[in-house]
């Protein structure tokens, strides 16, 4: 099989870099719920998923930002947990990246130097910031 064309992943990821700068705005509570039931219903039961809702749930008054990529990939993201998801309506989801929430960050102007570690959705957020906690010790 041949390759009639190649893509050029940097500029790819060029374009959807920029794609995040133009299009980042902060979002109310309600905006992301709208968002939410519109983009995340058809993943029910993903840990990611889950793991969104419950930093929403845990945030309620939290910062929260929408951004869209050139390809229709929505971008999710709360400043309060340094955590994202995103979601391709109706192919798949997953937890946003480093660099993307790195991209992110720039966009809206955060200058935090000290990112948290992503969260694992099978962890409690307490536990995720301090995984040797003792409170998980026998």
């Amino acid at each position: 099989m041949t390759f009639d064309k190649f893509t050029n992943i940097e500029a790819v990821l060029e374009e959807r870099q920029e794609a995040i700068h133009q299009s980042v705005r902060e979002i109310t509570t309600e905006e992301l719920k709208k968002v939410v039931r519109t983009n995340l219903s058809d993943f029910e039961g993903d840990p990611w998923q889950e793991n969104f809702l419950r930093i929403v749930e845990e945030h309620p008054k939290g910062s929260f930002y929408h951004a869209v990529t050139s390809e229709g990939v929505v971008v999710l993201y709360s400043r309060d947990e340094d955590a994202g998801v995103w979601v391709l309506p109706g192919s798949g989801m997953g937890p946003l990246p480093d660099d993307a929430k790195s991209h992110v960050r720039r966009a809206i102007g955060s200058t935090d130097s000290n990112p948290k570690p992503i969260a694992n959705p099978h962890q409690s957020v307490s536990e995720s910031r301090n995984p040797k906690s003792t409170a998980n010790k026998p």
